[in-house]
């Protein structure tokens, strides 16, 4: 997989975006394979590795950021690595029941001859001939420069280049047989939008939030395919019945978890409030990080299901009138124990109260629906509540951080 930025980007991070296009793409691919069979590998025997109807079709992917990539030639250092990887993949694939796709979001050169590549059973005689006269003179300007004591130029190019050439004549038409050149591909920023479109089967109310939630659901699969927790290869009808599942539990407004997985940002926000609420019991950094990170979580997963439907907003709503009433009885607790005017014996009681929100009232206050069972909900959206006053943690955090006596 090839990805270039507009601008320089630390290496890990085209890396990391590089590996997100493949996931993107190859589920795209997966739903739009003609085969209830169908299968798909990322990062076997290449990018992504379709195998359906009793062939294998192996695609390397090239993406890019920048608004004109440049486009794609007989001279371009992508088909020449994608070539190198495809000659050398050649001993370990049968030719007959295998194809190959270069996909790249780039345009094509309007007088490349590379043109035939995007119809096929094509004649690309004229295309051999032409990649092999360029591959030659590649070497023989690099041995050239060998001689001459020179740099060697084409570094990127000329290994593709002798890979073509190590070829057999044979070998080389048969490899450009099987070749198909996709150009003009969808950046990464489209797919997910691109694989809602697709989903016209189900209600269009129910699209983003199905392509969303799939695409959740898919990343998981794929890290489980790589650390050899599932098969290697992904089924295509795996991914319509996570599709059938999640539409049927739209459907019944039932709360699905899409946020106890996740961690926010390296660098994200949390209303200051928060750090207050725990300030003023003394709470220690550890504790604060649980606080804004669980806080992150749920607020996030709140948010999703507002949006999802008015019932599911209703859900949030009674289910804060019990965290409420839950929390009374130890903050009242915490109120009764305190020692009056020992700024130490307070903090130490609302101490109390925030690490039972954090650790144990989850347990003690049971869960918003059967589905969600993490923690993550309860611990949030008590310091989502914290935020807004409705709970504290000190016994006299109403007057210290200035909200109003309820009336």
């Amino acid at each position: 997989m090839t990805i270039n930025l507009a601008n320089t980007v630390h290496d890990a991070t085209a890396s990391a975006m590089g590996f997100r296009y493949q996931e993107r793409f190859a589920l795209l691919e997966l739903l739009n394979a003609n085969d209830e069979e169908a299968t798909v590998a990322i990062e076997a025997l290449d990018d992504v590795q379709v195998t359906a109807n009793g062939a294998d079709l192996l695609e390397q992917l090239k993406h890019s950021f920048a608004e004109q990539p440049k486009p794609i030639d007989l001279k371009s250092t992508n088909l020449w690595s994608t070539l190198r990887i495809w000659a050398e993949l050649l001993p370990s694939v049968d030719i007959s029941t295998t194809s190959f796709a270069l996909v790249t979001v780039a345009p094509l050169s309007e007088t490349s001859k590379l043109h035939c590549l995007q119809t096929k059973g094509s004649d690309r005689k004229e295309l051999l001939a032409a990649l092999r006269a360029e591959a030659e003179r590649v070497m023989e300007e690099v041995q050239a420069a060998k001689v001459a004591g020179r740099s060697k130029p084409h570094v990127k190019r000329s290994p593709g280049a002798s890979a073509f050439l190590a070829l057999t004549d044979k070998q080389r038409a048969e490899l450009l047989e099987k070749i198909e050149l996709r150009p003009n591909a969808p950046k990464i920023i489209s797919l997910e939008e691109m694989f809602a479109k697709r989903l016209d089967t189900y209600p269009v109310s129910q699209r983003e939030t199905l392509s969303r939630k799939t695409f959740e659901w898919w990343d998981s699969q794929v890290l489980l395919s790589f650390v050899g927790r599932r098969e290697r290869f992904i089924a295509r009808h795996e991914v319509l019945a996570q599709l059938s599942e999640i539409s049927a539990m739209l459907q019944s407004e039932t709360l699905m978890d899409s946020f106890s997985s996740k961690q926010p940002p390296a660098v994200f926000n949390t209303h200051e409030m928060l750090a207050k609420q725990c300030d003023l019991v003394g709470a220690g950094p550890a504790m604060l990080r649980r606080a804004r990170i669980s806080e992150w979580q749920a607020r996030n997963q709140r948010s999703e299901w507002s949006a999802e439907t008015p019932s599911k907003h209703s859900k949030i709503v009674s289910y804060d009138e019990r965290l409420v009433a839950e929390w009374e009885y130890h903050h009242e607790t915490a109120c009764e124990e305190m020692l009056e005017d020992d700024e130490v014996s307070q903090k130490t009681e609302g101490l109390k109260v925030l690490k039972w929100a954090l650790e144990k009232a989850a347990t003690e206050v049971g869960s918003i629906e059967s589905t969600i069972t993490s923690p993550f909900y309860v611990r949030g959206s008590y310091q989502v509540l914290s935020i807004q006053g409705r709970v504290g943690w000190h016994p006299e955090y109403r007057e210290k951080l200035g909200f109003k006596d309820e009336g």
